[in-house]
């Protein structure tokens, strides 16, 4: 019986709805046959079923919206594909499209809030948004306690903030504020549909897609952190391609550059599926999470028969965001060949407890039951998760990576009274043991870093070249000392690059050091001890410098920078605080490069003309040119200045410092300047003695003034005719970001101390705190690097700096995890698109002769 009609009532309701049927058979619809009021418990979700109409809630404690109605029988614009009793008091509704069912409790009525709801309207005020958002988190957040936020804590600190006067954007803020500390992947807000705001833990790539951001307004490039992202899994997608055979490369959807699926086989048969997504997979725009189903069953069935003959395989998760259960449980069921319980689930939280759902990983009469190496990243979330929870406990499967993000539960939606949208995670999810891997992520067996910047550009990944290693397959070519050094005499040639100088370094010690070519125009041959200019990589030599002067308290990287110097830094906005070295030394300091400043920065040494004005044969620098530093900075930084511009400042792009990482060049020196102020002595006297001398560095200074001793010749080519030209001996006003010079042997030395924590020669020649400090990631902000430590990039276990001058080009790299690396110096010419290209070329020829070394050592696994 209806709750509150009377039997006649009843009776009249039946007898209208089969009026004209002229028989006795039941004509209702099959939401119809269910009358009364519903709730999914723990889901803040009622639906209230009259013979009329559908009516669906959604409620917390604070007031209920209604978010829709509709006419019964239902339309087939909003199907229920079934709705069956489970049991007298619980209705089960399978929506039309959708897999999973929904199952609500029978009620007597409709929650309180819900016997007046609100209505949504754009002009509902800012303290009743906040109200109803707060209470929807308090009643339906599950994990409050697990991610270590106190949420009534959080009501108390903001709810003053709130008033009925403030802005969209004022109320926006407080509440995206509100659940930055969650770091949950699966919490949102939105003002606008299909564009929420949510903070996931954070990962490597994150970092390096906001870094890399932050880097390209050195060149007034603005790009979203999506859309680099975006570029960085398309990059990584390319990588994955060089693994494998070409003819044997299969992708979905093919027509598109970005990829729910990329598979194939190495040469050596190990099979390669990279996947992605675990929602887009039917080719129709419209296909619904039924039809996604069954075309991902179909392709995965189909890629799986082509890779059945493989000796293993590489299962690729670490960029997968997401999607369906019943996806990623179809996928999973492909590598098992025995029923199982693959997971539970079940919403746990102030409101209530809601069904416990357990689901099956079902056996494939095909299992593919090879060793397969799960490869997880901290970037994996949601259904990527579950799908690596249902891997995880098949015998032949092996994860390896890192943990994953730890954002399991699906995603429960509201409508916020003025019409914006948040999402929650209200669901526990345990796997077949019962452990829960909410926050804390599924740790992998084997713990290999899963991305880094440096993959990308050298196109290796370490976690397939450890997984292939495991199945005993080659994953480096072996590189001959005849091969390698033919190599680079080609490269030479094609690049027209007179010098180059190499040094290996495999298990902390130089195992090759070698020079080629000629170092002036006089023939002088090359060797490892040939002294080159060092470009940018200058900056790492600071930063060891500096690491040691801070650690004996001669320099603090926190104090405000203005305490030393005789000038000021005009901001022009006013800042919150102040700058400091610390921001200096990884670039987060707000000052930039502005480049027709920057480039009348270097001088002929003989005669003080431009560098800039005789190579471009375009005089618009002063000349002589001023050299004299303080002065330099001065004119640039200070608004009275007659080099002072807003394009010197991120502040042209709305930003101020410490928020964005933007390398430069003007900041580097600024600290190299700073150094000097604060420790009472110059730049050379601290690098002798700190980093120079322990490390028998004989051959290395800082070329403030002409160099004592030869140095090789720089070269650029001429625009015209492309032949070299010999540069002028020239310097550089800003010396201390780039004006070192040093030689593959003496870097080696330096290069392995940093990678041995100060240690050389058995001896502890660099101090290890000031080692470690120097290595370390220095500020939150990202860098294209992913972090910085003291101008050093560091990119996971990767350390490394690049140099670019005039006539110079040169790599710092060193491997922490293998204790590998290399020092590569060259006068190449990286405005000359043969050189550049040439010089690219040498840089991934040294690294894979580097690791030819570790391949010739690694043991068999």
């Amino acid at each position: 019986m209806l709750k509150g009609f009377s039997l006649l009532t009843t009776g009249l309701l039946i007898a209208a709805l089969l009026s004209g049927c002229g028989d006795a058979k039941d004509h209702r619809g099959t939401v119809q046959k269910h009358p009364g009021v519903w709730q999914k418990t723990a889901y803040g979700e009622a639906l209230d079923i009259t013979a009329q109409s559908l009516s669906h809630y959604e409620f917390n404690t604070y007031a209920c919206i209604k978010v829709a109605q509709h006419a019964l029988p239902l339309s087939d614009e909003f199907e229920v594909a079934q709705a069956r009793l489970r049991s007298k008091e619980q209705l089960q509704l399978t929506y039309a499209g959708e897999v999973y069912p929904h199952i609500y409790d029978r009620q007597t009525s409709l929650p309180e809030t819900c016997q007046s709801p609100l209505s949504v309207s754009a002009d509902a005020s800012p303290v009743q948004v906040f109200e109803y958002f707060w209470h929807a988190f308090n009643d339906y957040y599950a994990f409050f306690a697990l991610r270590n936020m106190d949420w009534q804590a959080q009501y108390a600190h903001y709810r003053p903030q709130i008033q009925d006067e403030m802005s969209d954007d004022a109320l926006f803020d407080v509440l995206t504020q509100m659940i930055k500390p969650l770091a949950d992947g699966h919490v949102s807000v939105a003002r606008t549909p299909g564009h929420p705001y949510f903070v996931m833990k954070d990962a490597p790539i994150l970092r390096a897609a906001r870094g890399t951001a932050s880097y390209y307004l050195r060149y007034d490039m603005q790009l979203s952190d999506e859309q680099v992202f975006s570029e960085l899994v398309l990059d990584s997608l390319s990588v994955s391609q060089q693994y494998l055979l070409a003819d044997s490369i299969g992708s979905f959807p093919a027509e598109r550059q970005e990829k729910t699926l990329l598979w194939g086989r190495t040469k050596d048969n190990v099979g390669i599926l990279v996947i992605n997504n675990l929602s887009q997979y039917s080719n129709d725009s419209d296909a619904d999470e039924a039809e996604h189903l069954d075309a991902a069953t179909v392709l995965i069935d189909s890629i799986m028969t082509e890779l059945a003959d493989t000796d293993g395989l590489l299962l690729d998760i670490r960029n997968n965001i997401g999607g369906d259960d019943a996806i990623a449980l179809a996928i999973a069921s492909r590598f098992n060949s025995s029923n199982r319980l693959a997971f539970n689930k079940q919403a746990l939280n102030r409101a209530g407890q809601g069904v416990l759902l357990s689901q099956s990983l079902n056996a494939h009469n095909k299992a593919y039951t090879q060793p397969v190496y799960l490869l997880t990243s901290q970037l994996t979330i949601s259904a990527g998760e579950v799908f690596a929870m249902a891997m995880m406990h098949l015998p032949h499967v092996t994860l390896l990576g890192e943990e994953t993000s730890g954002a399991l539960s699906d995603m429960r939606f509201f409508t916020l009274p003025n019409g914006w949208e948040i999402s929650l995670s209200n669901e526990v999810y345990r796997d077949a043991q019962g452990t829960l891997y909410e926050q804390r992520g599924i740790q992998p067996d084997i713990s290999v870093p899963a991305f880094s910047m440096h993959a990308l550009e050298s196109g290796r990944f370490e976690s397939y070249d450890h997984a292939l290693n495991l199945l005993g397959k080659v994953t480096t070519a072996p590189l001959s000392v005849n091969e390698f050094e033919r190599q680079i005499a080609t490269l030479q040639q094609q690049g027209n690059i007179p010098a180059v100088a190499v040094n290996i370094i495999h298990r902390g010690q130089s195992v090759y050091q070698k020079g080629f070519g000629q170092a002036d125009t006089q023939g002088t041959a090359v060797d490892a001890h040939s002294r080159f200019y060092l470009g940018s990589v200058s900056k790492t030599l600071m930063g060891a410098t500096l690491a040691h002067a801070v650690e004996q308290q001669q320099v603090d990287l926190d104090i405000p920078i203005a305490h030393y110097l005789n000038f000021s830094v005009d901001f022009p906005i006013p800042l919150t605080q102040a700058i400091t070295l610390r921001q200096l030394i990884t670039h987060t300091s707000g000052i930039m490069d502005f480049e027709e400043v920057y480039r009348c920065n270097y001088y002929i040494r003989e005669d003080g003309g431009s560098l800039y004005n005789r190579v471009s044969q375009n005089p618009v620098c002063a000349e002589p040119v001023d050299i004299d530093l303080e002065r330099f900075f001065s004119a640039y930084l200070t608004q009275s200045g007659s080099n002072y511009h807003t394009q010197n400042f991120v502040s042209r792009f709305d930003l101020t410092n410490n928020q964005a990482a933007i390398y430069t060049n003007i900041g580097s020196a600024l600290a190299g300047y700073v150094t000097e102020l604060a420790s009472g002595k110059t730049l050379p006297e601290l690098t002798q003695h700190f980093v120079f001398t322990p490390l028998a560095m004989a051959r290395s200074e800082w070329a403030i003034a002409a160099p004592g001793d030869d140095v090789v010749q720089r070269y650029i080519h001429h625009p015209e005719s492309q032949q070299l030209v010999p540069l002028p001996a020239y310097g550089n006003i800003t010396y201390s970001e780039g004006s070192a010079i040093s030689t593959a042997h003496d870097l080696g030395n330096f290069l392995i101390a940093a990678m041995q924590q100060g240690q050389f020669n058995g001896q502890q020649s660099l101090s290890a705190n000031a080692v470690n400090a120097m290595l370390s990631p220095q500020t939150p902000v990202p860098s294209i690097t992913v972090e910085r430590g003291y101008f050093w990039g560091i990119d996971g276990d990767k350390i490394y700096h690049s140099g670019d001058d005039p006539g110079v080009l040169t790599q710092i790299y060193g491997d922490l995890r293998h204790q590998s690396g290399f020092v590569l110096l060259t006068n190449g010419d990286s405005g000359n698109e043969a050189s550049a290209q040439a010089y690219d070329d040498i840089e991934q020829l040294v690294l894979q002769f580097s690791n030819s070394f570790a391949a010739r050592t690694s043991p068999t696994p």
